[in-house]
């Protein structure tokens, strides 16, 4: 088995919140990315899209690749979730600061508490 995959369902749940807070649909989001409608159907069944398709999604959600890349524990850098977060809401160019700080207050509560859960 390789060390490093690729996560299909956090990418499926990434590209589900920008297509919800876009408010299109999986077909034109297709459209719009000249992809197949089915890759979103696959992908929502655990498959991956080939490489083509996965670097114009990537482009298409402006993340990079490592933020889906998933390795086993001795391959897998140590991430914290709050800060990564952090820096997407920082980073986001439609996003105040103190919203951004906001919703890093909320995530962390959230995080903070499913942490201690678990």
């Amino acid at each position: 088995m390789p060390e490093t995959t690729v996560d299909v369902d956090a990418l499926y749940a990434a590209l589900d919140n920008k297509r919800k807070t876009q408010g299109t649909s999986w077909r034109e989001i297709a459209r719009q990315l000249d992809v197949s409608p089915s890759t979103f159907s696959r992908m929502a069944q655990g498959r991956r899209p080939d490489v083509d398709t996965f670097a114009t999604l990537l482009r298409w959600l402006g993340m990079p690749a490592e933020s889906f890349m998933r390795g086993t524990p001795t391959a897998a850098a140590t991430e914290e979730p709050v800060a990564m977060v952090s820096s997407y809401l920082r980073s986001a160019r439609n996003v105040k600061p103190e919203d951004a700080e906001a919703l890093e207050d909320i995530f962390r509560a959230a995080y903070n508490r499913l942490v201690r859960e678990s």
